[in-house]
């Protein structure tokens, strides 16, 4: 029993590492969206922001490589940690908040099959989704670990293939 237990966790480890080495390794234009949870003077809760805008964040304000983000930032989405910034760094450095949207959270409950084929036409997020809507999908999405981000040509929200 708990050798069966333990390969669960180590597959379940190894799942997101999957993922988070997807999204963290991604520094194009348009990367894919993080998800995490942040600690401010006005705001305790969840953001989405493009890795290589996060990335930029921490070299700028740490110094940090490309390697040492990696990592870092892995560690600490694998360990559910909460960053520290300021209020002023959430414009500046494109940090989204996530809101509750109670339609959004409703069709979570319904599966991933349907909650995609609710809001994506295809790979694409349909027409008419409001910007708090499409934010708390992309946090979902990343919760569910798949990644996601605005299509450099169309500059619609995008399911990942890769």
């Amino acid at each position: 029993m708990k050798v069966l237990l333990l390969t669960i966790l180590l597959s379940c480890t190894q799942t997101g590492n999957m993922f988070l080495n997807k999204v963290l390794h991604n520094f194009d234009k348009y990367s894919y969206f993080v998800a995490i949870n942040v600690k401010s003077t006005s705001y305790n809760g969840l953001v989405i922001i493009e890795n290589d805008d996060l990335f930029y964040y921490f070299e700028q304000t740490q110094g940090t490589t490309k390697d040492k983000y990696k990592e870092s930032m892995a560690t600490k989405l694998l360990n559910n940690e909460v960053l520290d910034i300021q209020d002023a760094d959430f414009e500046r450095w494109n940090f989204i908040k996530v809101r509750p949207i109670g339609s959004v959270t409703k069709n979570a409950q319904k599966g991933i099959d349907d909650f995609t084929k609710i809001y994506f036409d295809g790979r694409v997020l349909k027409d008419g989704i409001t910007d708090d809507e499409q934010t708390a999908i992309i946090n979902q999405l990343f919760e569910w670990e798949i990644a996601s981000n605005i299509d450099d040509e169309t500059g619609y929200l995008i399911i990942s293939t890769k």
